[in-house]
């Protein structure tokens, strides 16, 4: 199943500064989990000539905004929504792949009773050979 979201991304058009407080919409649907990336991905990259960065009802909002910061800011939060995007993307890939391993050992843990599930044994006795067979050809490289 692959559930790729559209990647968040700034509406520039629609930013507004009132009170020295920078307010711009998000463009796309927050998927759960994205506001944590976020919110991680700010704390990780700091503060700037501005105060503090938040998230509030799909917009990022920026306190203390000055004069003169514009690119900066921007800038900033251009890659703060990019690194949050790049690591919710990643932590939902390595969720799939868990849920998948999780799936797949299901299946492979069903024992069959009587001769098949006896042959079914011998079968996956193989891939214990198999194991052994690849780390002693990865220590012989």
């Amino acid at each position: 199943m692959n559930t790729r979201m559209s990647p968040i991304k700034l509406s520039w058009s629609a930013a507004e500064v009132k009170d020295a407080r920078l307010t711009v919409a998000l463009e796309g649907k927050l998927p759960r989990g994205w506001k944590q990336s976020f919110e991680r991905t700010v704390k990780l990259l700091g503060d700037g000539e501005w105060g503090a960065v938040e998230l509030k009802k799909g917009t990022v909002q920026v306190s203390d905004v000055a004069p003169g910061t514009e690119d900066k800011l921007r800038h900033h939060l251009e890659g703060v929504v990019a690194q949050a995007n790049a690591a919710h993307e990643a932590r939902e890939r390595e969720k799939e792949e868990r849920d998948g391993e999780k799936g797949g050992a299901k299946a492979k843990d069903a024992k069959p009773e009587g001769p098949d599930g006896e042959m079914t044994e011998r079968f996956r006795a193989f891939a214990e050979g198999d194991e052994d067979d690849d780390e002693e050809a990865e220590e012989g490289d």
